[in-house]
């Protein structure tokens, strides 16, 4: 009986065929150290070259073409169905992997087998942290998320240092985190199928489900600091309309009632839903009308300058 190969690295992609392609170019010359490995790709119904681009410079690339865009979830899960390998290594498409980032994570996970969700270290395009180990959302980190205004005025702040690992993450040596990325995560393969993938009944949020399923098989969730990933964030699936945003948000806000009732284990008639349902209404609503100022205050810096350019 053939060995299985040690990684499957599992891309989901839409419409980004020039990231794509200097994703899988940086998993070419990435340091394997002689860690064998598959890469598997699931078209979410691109309209691009995507495809024809991968047939021509990565022959070797195993392709699922979906139709139409499935979502994350279910088109990662088609991709773990088909992969050959001891782990799993789920990457987002907009990625670039430096150095010996995947052999990092799957020697680690070969040394600590009580660890069932290992984490890359993602960096944004120009290097600095995208904190992707993160503790689940207390109401402060409503307006101290991650990205938000009060976040890059307050970065020091208590609960932004908690919420975002910062000390752990700093001194570089792997820790426990409440949820990793899914943009850059590796699985045992057993433990994926022992929690049955990913949710695919979330859009968002889903990174905090499977790591608490994977909790609930006494197995532990880190970050690994020196795996270290560019990620080019929000690049993978082309431009946002607003349309397109306001859908996300939606999307977001819902996803996040929806996992924290089930990360608290809340009961239909608990009043703690109804209170969570309307901070994340207001918080939608406010991000929604904000969006549409933004879109449509671009929209009116745009149009003086083209039409410079037609007169």
């Amino acid at each position: 009986m053939k060995e299985p190969l040690d990684v499957a690295i599992i891309v989901v992609g839409l419409n980004a065929s020039r990231y794509v392609r200097e994703c899988f170019d940086s998993l070419r010359v990435a340091a394997w150290h002689s860690y064998t490995y598959e890469v598997i790709y699931v078209d979410n119904g691109s309209k691009d070259d995507t495809l024809a681009m991968l047939q021509t410079d990565f022959p070797d690339v195993k392709v699922i073409a979906n139709q139409t865009n499935l979502g994350f979830c279910k088109a990662a899960n088609q991709g773990a169905a088909i992969a050959k390998s001891r782990h799993l290594f789920f990457l987002n498409d907009d990625t670039l992997i430096l150095n010996d980032a995947v052999a990092a994570l799957v020697a680690h996970a070969d040394r600590h087998q009580d660890v069932g969700a290992l984490g890359g270290r993602l960096l944004n395009t120009d290097g600095t942290e995208q904190y992707s180990g993160r503790r689940f959302p207390s109401p402060w980190n409503a307006v101290l998320g991650r990205r938000s205004v009060l976040t890059k005025l307050f970065p020091g702040a208590p609960a932004v240092r908690d919420y975002l690992y910062k000390e752990p993450l700093a001194r570089g040596e792997a820790f426990d985190a409440d949820w990793v990325s899914a943009a850059a995560v590796l699985f045992p393969q057993e433990v994926f199928r022992r929690i049955g993938g990913f949710a695919e009944d979330y859009y968002y949020w889903h990174e905090v489900i499977v790591c608490d399923r994977v909790r609930s098989l006494s197995k532990r969730v880190e970050l690994l600091p020196n795996a270290r990933i560019i990620h080019h964030e929000g690049k993978g699936s082309g431009a946002r309309p607003f349309k397109s945003q306001r859908s996300h948000i939606i999307k977001f806000h819902k996803g996040g009632y929806a996992c924290y009732c089930e990360h608290y284990d809340l009961a239909p008639l608990n009043p703690l839903r109804l209170l969570v349902a309307t901070m994340l209404l207001t918080r939608a609503c406010i991000l929604i009308v904000g969006t549409a100022a933004l879109t449509a205050f671009k929209s009116l810096a745009i149009t003086p300058s083209r039409a410079t350019e037609m007169g």
